[in-house]
């Protein structure tokens, strides 16, 4: 009897666990994006929030507080300040097209004697100059379409933003505490990996810091960097086509596939010297990343920049944004148990050669 109730007392304790595990999971899922979007933020900040409570005399409260202040005023901030005039964008460019007011300048001669494209792009600009509500009319299932995906995009990141704001808070709490969180972690990583002595603790922080760098940071500047040369020249609708570049930047697609038609457009619409100038400035712009993201993505990492990269990618690609930062974690431990692994067995097939020397 002992025995049988012994098994029955086991399964009701594991059923038990088991619920409380699932109950735990369905409360906190709400909540697990801004809780990991708050580690990420955390861990890439460290390093400045280290030295920040340095100068406050270890203070980490104050340094946290600070912080949270800084990325709202420096990051938070601007973007909350550019939904409205995009959205006026928006709203503006769509009551032209309705009310056929809509006016795109002629096509300059010039673009005709462009090679390979020059003919079928004139014509198609032309058409799209003189009788743009017919060529509307042509795309509208189409347009009918990107209308419906912009205004769902403009929700998404309206929701990220809110959803970014609480993560904030979430790093500034984490930072407030982090020599708590930090032991947390170290112990959570020697109890999954009991061998490990933190390599893979201090691989992940590394390589979160090096894709925020490396991906988002550099995005962010080319993005900068795109609008402001937008708004010198007139671009119209300036800061939405900044925003598009953003995020072509951090999927790893060329911001060329924005600057290339706008700089068709200033060289058929401005002078010369402005146009020649618009190029100049985009020309390192588009080349940034180049330069820059081998040197940031690598840093403190052992494992090859493209192992990283192609982490961060197919991490978007399968998960999103979140998937940018975890895609490359995992990918880096990969990499780093494949060497062990190869390692091992190296040292082991050495073994038996040495023995018999």
């Amino acid at each position: 009897m002992s025995s049988r109730q012994n098994t029955i007392d086991n399964i009701i304790r594991i059923a038990l666990i088991a619920l409380i595990i699932v109950w735990s999971i369905m409360i906190i899922t709400p909540f697990v994006g801004v809780l990991l979007w708050g580690i990420i933020i955390a861990v890439s900040a460290y390093p400045a929030f280290v030295w920040l409570a340095g100068k406050l005399g270890g203070r980490a409260g104050l340094a946290a507080t600070i912080f949270v202040v800084l990325m709202f005023a420096l990051i938070i901030g601007p973007i909350a300040a550019s939904i409205p005039g995009l959205t006026d964008s928006i709203r503006a460019l769509a009551s032209q097209v309705q009310s056929g007011s809509l006016a795109i300048p002629q096509a300059s001669e010039s673009v005709r004697q462009w090679p390979l494209i020059g003919e079928p792009l004139f014509l198609f600009w032309q058409q799209a100059a003189t009788n743009l509500t017919e060529l509307l009319a042509r795309f509208q299932p189409q347009l009918r379409g990107a209308s419906v995906s912009v205004l769902s995009s403009i929700a998404a990141v309206g929701l990220a933003i809110l959803q970014f704001v609480a993560a904030v808070i979430v790093a500034g709490v984490i930072l407030a505490h982090h020599e708590g969180a930090a032991a947390l972690a170290s112990q959570l990583a020697q109890r999954i990996v009991p061998d490990s002595r933190g390599r893979y603790l201090s691989l992940t922080e590394n390589t979160v810091r090096g894709v925020t760098m490396g991906v988002v940071g550099v995005a962010i500047l080319q993005a900068i960097l795109a609008g402001i040369g937008f708004a010198v020249v007139g671009v119209p609708a300036a800061a939405l086509w900044a925003a598009i570049c953003l995020v072509l930047a951090i999927v790893q697609i060329s911001m060329a596939v924005v600057i290339i038609p706008i700089a068709i457009y200033v060289f058929s619409g401005h002078e010369l010297l402005t146009a020649i100038l618009f190029i100049a400035w985009n020309v390192p712009v588009l080349t940034l990343d180049n330069v820059l993201k081998p040197i940031l993505m690598g840093r403190g990492v052992d494992a090859p920049m493209l192992v990283i990269f192609v982490g961060a990618i197919g991490g978007f690609i399968s998960f999103g944004f979140l998937g940018l930062f975890f895609g490359a974690v995992v990918l880096v431990i990969a990499y780093d148990l494949l060497i062990a692994w190869i390692d091992e067995i190296s040292n082991e097939s050495a073994t038996p050669e040495a023995e018999s020397i």
